[in-house]
């Protein structure tokens, strides 16, 4: 994983890893990280990242 150089790469990370990850106990140990970080950011910040992450994913995952 590459260095996060600020919270808004970090909340990316956070909010990429939640949805990934393998186990429902670790994705709920994510959100809680970013939830804190995301709690350090104007929410206008946080908003663009989730947006950001949703069009990621629309993109990575194909309709069904």
């Amino acid at each position: 994983m590459p260095e996060l150089k600020n919270h808004t790469q970090a909340l990316t990370a956070a909010l990429l890893l939640a949805v990934t990850a393998p186990h429902e106990s670790i994705a709920a140990e994510v959100v809680g990280h970013a939830e804190l970080i995301a709690g350090g950011m104007p929410p206008a910040d946080v908003d663009r990242v989730k947006d950001v992450i949703e069009v990621a994913l629309a993109m990575l995952t194909p309709e069904a």
